[in-house]
């Protein structure tokens, strides 16, 4: 019986770690996102780099809403 409680702890206590992680991730391309987009001077590859951290931000949302 605390075996099977301990599962459930050790599944919840997993399954929260994924969630703070996840949001850690999307934290940190936001982060890279606004530095791309708040350069003074850009050229053709910070805008495919702001473009591909906005494809992969809105994937990662809509994967955490879908969860």
């Amino acid at each position: 019986m605390s075996l099977e409680y301990l599962k459930k702890d050790f599944e919840r206590v997993n399954k929260k770690f994924k969630e703070l992680k996840r949001k850690g991730e999307i934290e940190a391309i936001e982060k890279n996102l606004d530095s791309f987009e708040n350069k003074p001077v850009t050229d053709s590859m910070d805008d495919i780099w702001a473009e591909i951290y906005h494809d992969v931000l809105d994937l990662k949302k809509s994967k955490e809403n879908k969860e």
